[in-house]
This record gives C-alpha cells, structure tokens and sequence, in this order.
C-alpha cells in the first residue's frame, strides 16, 4: 500500500506556517466568501429593466440581418455587398420598418466620388452617412462612441453599418480581433445592432467557395454570418446574379439568398442600385445550376477544346478519340475521359458540346452538336 505524505511548508523563526492566518484572531472577520464577492456583479432584480431593453425579431436588411444582433458578411471585392447593403436598407426604410435616423452607414471604404453617390442617396432615403476624415470623425472613435451610446442609454434600435470592418479593427490580430469584436457584442446587448462587411481569401475552397479572411474571433462573436458569392455573370446582358449564404445564425434568418443586378459597363450607380430585385426559389435553383455548369467547363477547358479539335479532325470513336486528345492537350487519360463525360448530351445551353451514338460492337461515336465550333 502506497503511503500519500503531507507536504509540508517551511516555518518561521517560532516555528508558525507563515501562510496559516488562524493565528489571527480577526482572520474569520476579515474572509469575504467568493458568493458575496460576486454578488456585487450579479443581474437579479434587473430583469424587469432588461426586458425593455429586448427588441421583437424584425429584420433590417432582407431576411439575413436581425435587429438586435451584430451580422458579418464576407465577400470579394466588387461582388456587391455595399450595393446590396444599401438597396435592403433603403427597401426596409421605405416599407417602415426602420427609420432613417437611427441607421448610420459608416462608409470607410470608398474614394470621394463614390462616397458622394452613397451620400446622396442617404440624404434622399434619410439614413445617416458617416466617413472617416470628414467632419473630424476618425475610425479609432468607434469604440468611445458605442460606449457613449451605451452609457446614455442610446444605443436601443441603433442600427450601424461598417463598411469594411477592417478599417475599425485588425482582423488579422487575434488580440485586436477579439477586443473589437468583444465592444460590438457589448453594443448589441445594449439593444443596438451591427452589420459589419468584409473581405475574403483569394484562395476559394475545394468546392469553389469563398472563405472568410482574417482570424475566427469576428465570426466567433458576431450572432450572424454570411458569405456573399457571384453565381452568374452574364456578359451580354451585364446581368449578374450572387448568393447570400449563412454559415452560423442564431434566430430564424434565411440560410441562402439569391439577388440580381445589371453590373454591365456604363452603368451608373443609381440605375445599378434601381435594377437589383431579389430571385425567387426556382429562379436560384435555376442560376445555382447555370454556376454549377460554369465551374464544370472552366475545369475542364482544355480538355474540351482537345476533345472539340480531335473531333473534327475525324477521330471520333472513344478509344482514339480520348487518345488523340491527351496527345494534343498533354492532360491525363483520366482528364479527358471526364471532360468527354461531362459535355456529353444535345442541349448546348448545358455545355454540351457533343453527343454520341451506340452503334454495333458497343461502339461510341462522337459527333459534334450543331452550331458548334
């Protein structure tokens, strides 16, 4: 049997454990339990005031952003974010959902010209225009501001747009991320609400998606986020259409949204911002499909044009058909045989360039389709 030994502590000079206070005959009255040292910071007693604070689920951007909670959305450059930012603000301004004096777009992220299209319209739908280095407001006042509102009891149905985020916080510093973020979720438990835009990785994922840039801790604290993405874009039409998606919520908000634009050449901003309209349920399942095409072709282009080439060059059974085209692309065997698969069918619209015919032996003859060159 293992024998467990006391350890023990040196004594001083009298032979007393310098760390034992019961020699002290007030060390009862001078111990404060942890219980009553916590209780100083304790809530009870203040649920009442609390729930005046609380505010009813109403959206103020769409069906993506809550009032009441911080929401970050991740996009690339020029996908248009602050367009569609601006077109759901001024959609919920002029349905009476919000009113304009309690929203402010902080606008950190435009040259002059464009800052004075924002700001005209935020003069014209009633919604206030902010931007560093005018008016002597700085980006590094944010934080005293959300502070300020807090103290004076302001900050109930404020709604601020940041416009990017990264020009308020370092997101690429997981300390000044989490202290930014850590400010915001302070705003928000105060009753006011936060739509934070940012930018994402040049590097997409395995699937193609954009993946948010900068450390966790934004996402971490924020109640809502959201990856913003072009599906389609069209450029004869100059039609483009692009996807909210959600990839952490709390509340009931939607987990895709799909909006379209004319982002053609020579379009103004103002007729740019008149022509978004959201895309109903088969309309996005119609353009997710069309993307899901794109991305096909755009991997399998050089084979396909091998394949096109070793067609019309008359090799058009499979077997020397695919080899021909490794030869002239220099891709794998594999690559071909997926690229002939892939394009396979009558429907042009689809990307399918050519079909083919079964004949005797199991033999696979490829034609092109018509139309195609």
């Amino acid at each position: 049997m293992t024998t467990i030994r006391k350890a023990t502590l040196p004594k001083d000079d009298r032979g007393n454990d310098p760390n034992d206070h019961r020699e002290d005959p007030h060390y009862l009255d001078k111990l404060q339990p942890i219980s009553s040292m916590l209780s100083r910071f304790t809530l009870n007693g203040q649920a009442g005031e609390m729930k005046l604070r609380m505010l009813d689920d109403k959206f103020v951007m769409g069906t993506i952003a809550l009032l009441g909670q911080s929401t970050v959305i991740y996009a690339r450059p020029n996908a248009g974010k602050t367009l569609l930012v601006i077109w759901m603000i001024i959609h919920n301004i002029q349905l009476g959902e919000m009113r304009g004096e309690d929203v402010f777009y902080i606008n950190a992220d435009d040259n002059h010209k464009g800052l004075t299209h924002k700001l005209e319209l935020a003069e014209q739908h009633g919604f206030m225009m902010l931007a560093p280095g005018y008016n002597e407001f700085r980006a590094d006042m944010l934080a005293g501001v959300l502070a300020e509102l807090m103290e004076t009891g302001e900050a109930r149905g404020k709604v601020l747009i940041l416009d990017t985020v990264k020009k308020f916080a370092d997101l690429m510093r997981k300390d000044k991320a989490s202290i930014f973020g850590n400010a915001v979720r302070q705003f928000v438990s105060h009753g006011g609400t936060v739509i934070m835009l940012a930018h994402v990785n040049k590097h997409a994922d395995a699937d193609g998606k954009v993946i948010f840039a900068g450390t966790s801790d934004l996402v971490d604290d924020a109640d809502c986020a959201f990856t913003l993405e072009v599906l389609t874009d069209d450029k004869a039409t100059g039609t483009r259409s692009v996807k909210f998606e959600n990839f952490k919520s709390r509340g009931d908000v939607a987990q895709e949204a799909v909006y379209e634009y004319n982002a053609g050449e020579g379009v103004t901003y103002f007729e740019r911002l008149a022509s978004v309209r959201a895309v109903n349920d088969q309309e996005r399942e119609e353009l997710e499909l069309r993307r899901r095409l794109d991305i096909t072709l755009d991997r399998n282009r050089e084979a396909v044009e091998a394949i096109k080439e070793a067609i019309k060059a008359g090799f058009t059974q499979k077997t020397p058909l695919v080899k021909e085209a490794c030869s002239r692309s220099g891709l794998t065997r594999r690559k071909v045989i997926r690229a002939l698969s892939d394009h396979t069918g009558n429907d042009t619209s689809k990307h399918q360039f050519w079909h083919v015919n079964v004949e005797d032996k199991n033999r696979h003859v490829y034609q092109l389709n018509w139309g195609v060159n």
